[in-house]
């Protein structure tokens, strides 16, 4: 008996420990892997918005790596309110990658990726 509450337990910290963050806009959930249009859509626009182009490479099989084009990156804050922690939302070519929350309001205009 002791076994099974103890694999239980570890069962949901470790699912607890891999889960991605989540952000809700209108009752529904923002996760990574969603268009930047569906976000859009859903949290309206965003209080700051930053662009940036990098060169996106690729490997060769030799083991260097060559350019391939161009990756547009975007980072956007959401400020989210009183009480909740500012939420940057991370894309890459117009698919969200990454959500982050910011310890506090001060720090939105100072972070960039």
């Amino acid at each position: 008996m002791k076994h099974l509450l103890l694999l239980t337990c570890l069962a949901f910290y470790t699912g607890a420990a891999n889960a991605e963050p989540s952000m809700r806009c209108n009752g529904r959930h923002m996760r990574v892997g969603v268009p930047a249009a569906y976000v859009l859509s859903e949290c309206g626009e965003p209080d700051n918005q930053v662009f940036q182009e990098s060169a996106a490479r690729a490997g060769t099989v030799t083991g260097s790596s060559r350019v391939v084009g161009l990756a547009l990156s975007e980072q956007w804050i959401y400020n989210r309110g009183w009480g909740r922690f500012p939420a940057v939302l991370i894309f890459l070519d117009g698919t969200l990658r990454r959500i982050e929350f910011l310890p506090t309001r001060s720090d939105t205009a100072a972070r960039v990726y």
